[in-house]
């Protein structure tokens, strides 16, 4: 996807009937001008309803470092907090709930054969 400058980008995914004479939104992406995604929204019950939302921060290299998830009622449901090694790879995902309490985290391992 090719970032233009100074603009963001919205993507929308739609569920159709097999007929195609209806559809609904299911799914929206929002990118910022350097093509990262900035916030994400699912959206349940043939497009009626919000599922939850997503709201996303990159550090100045680049990578996303926090990823805040909103329920259906628009509060806090988790905060990631991502954590990268001196090479630039994500090495953890960090998970913590509506009170900032961490609940588990994900280790991750890059394995070349």
């Amino acid at each position: 996807m090719a970032a233009q400058k100074g603009k963001l980008l919205t993507v929308k995914e739609w569920k159709t009937t097999p007929d195609g004479k209806n559809k609904w939104i299911d799914h929206v992406e929002v990118y910022n001008e350097k093509g990262q995604l900035i916030k994400e929204a699912e959206y349940g019950d043939f497009g009626r309803h919000l599922t939850w939302r997503s709201e996303y921060t990159y550090n100045d290299a680049g990578q996303v470092v926090m990823e805040v998830v909103y329920n259906e009622r628009n509060k806090v449901s988790k905060v990631r907090k991502f954590e990268y090694n001196s090479e630039g790879v994500c090495t953890r995902r960090l998970n913590y709930n509506a009170n900032g309490m961490l609940n588990s985290y994900r280790q991750f391992e890059y394995i070349y054969e």
